[in-house]
């Protein structure tokens, strides 16, 4: 095993070497031996090392790696025997074809867990180790389509899709796709984007608002991760549900059309129902919730409540249209702050104040907030890239 061949390597790449994974799957001694002579002698190397093991921890799924018949029966032996050795210790599978010739890794049911409702997700643990934030300094929109490339987008809405070989945006190709990684798209305050993913599910995603994803969908479930709000047109496959997850929530659907409101800053997790079937989970709560279309499921300080709405005004968003009814009047400036990506302060003395009405989200910021000025005895004032409200 010559360790100069990793010269020129990147993370990704040890994720690929039959050596980097013995070392990872069965951590025999020998194995350690020779990754420790490894970064001793290329000392430049330990970094990228670490940062695959990283990588193999959070993504463990290896569709794409093939491994000939022989390494196959090698492995399997070996394993076998650990195994044989370890009887005491938490149930590992692992099942390996020497028909397709391909790794499939299902190490622990406490490691990797994609049924519905259950929080130790893979992609969860992805999620956690790649904390990026709608907050972030960038006013891009930032799309990471693997762990070493970033696409900022400077358009202000920004359509984005996900073909079997490459990804788009506004119908140029800007990258090849890596089965094997997520993505991450990071909307910032006043952008929005149109997303399409590998299996033709589309995705209005709002501003503020990060969607992690695969960039190829597993076998048996397609899994993304929102913080922010979304409007989701599933594409229908029964063999395949599509499950969402927020911060608090799961949503199981096979093919549906329905709204997730869930800014990881605001006190409640919103979903509405526009058609098909959904079914809901809370962390704090394992019983499922069905709803039907026109329904909203709200979730709040631990407590599941559905109710019966109108949906238009729920995803008139995408339309840019924003409805307010009895809506505080901190509530819509947090709203309207965020759609826009601008500042806007005002008094304690007009926090709890109430609002009805529609928004015509196309109007620049400013003519917004003086139409409000005819409802509430209020001003507005902008001082830079900050409009200051307060009573008259």
């Amino acid at each position: 095993m010559p360790a100069n061949k990793y010269q020129g390597y990147k993370a990704i790449d040890f994720l690929k070497d039959d050596d980097f994974l013995r070392w990872n799957l069965f951590d025999d001694e020998a194995d350690s031996t020779y990754w420790a002579s490894v970064v001793a002698e290329y000392p430049e190397l330990n970094p990228l090392i670490e940062k695959a093991i990283a990588l193999y921890k959070s993504q463990i799924r290896l569709n794409d790696y093939s491994l000939a018949p022989e390494q196959v029966e090698a492995y399997y032996d070996a394993f076998r025997h650990r195994v044989a050795q370890r009887k005491k210790q938490k149930t590992l599978y692992f099942w390996l074809s020497t028909t397709a010739a391909s790794i499939l890794l299902l190490l622990s049911v406490n490691q990797i867990n994609k049924h519905f409702g259950n929080p130790d997700s893979r992609l969860l643990d992805f999620v956690k180790a790649n904390a990026l934030s709608a907050d972030s300094v960038s006013q891009d929109i930032q799309l990471f389509v693997s762990s070493d490339k970033l696409i900022t987008i400077a358009e202000k809405e920004a359509d984005i899709a996900y073909n079997p070989d490459s990804i788009q945006v506004t119908g140029k190709s800007v990258s090849k796709i890596n089965a094997m990684e997520y993505s991450q798209l990071v909307v910032p305050k006043g952008k929005r984007s149109k997303l399409t993913l590998p299996d033709g599910s589309i995705l209005h995603v709002n501003s503020g608002t990060k969607v992690v994803y695969p960039n190829r969908f597993a076998d048996d479930v397609r899994e993304i991760y929102v913080d922010g709000e979304v409007f989701l047109d599933v594409t229908p496959n029964k063999k395949q549900p599509f499950i969402v997850r927020t911060n608090d929530i799961a949503i199981r659907v096979m093919g549906t059309k329905f709204n997730v409101l869930a800014y990881g800053e605001d006190t409640e997790t919103q979903v509405v129902l526009a058609s098909g079937a959904v079914q809901v989970t809370s962390n704090g709560n394992p019983k499922k919730t069905d709803l039907n279309p026109s329904q909203m499921y709200g979730y709040k300080s631990g407590q599941a409540s559905v109710t019966q709405v109108d949906v238009e005004k729920y995803i008139s968003w995408i339309h840019g249209i924003l409805y307010v009814e009895d809506e505080r009047f901190d509530v819509l400036m947090t709203k309207l702050s965020r759609y826009y990506g601008q500042k806007i302060t005002f008094g304690e003395n007009i926090v709890t104040q109430r609002c009805s009405g529609k928004v015509d989200l196309k109007s620049d910021l400013g003519k917004v907030l003086s139409g409000l000025t005819f409802s509430f005895p209020i001003e507005v004032v902008q001082e830079n890239d900050t409009y200051r409200v307060k009573v008259k």
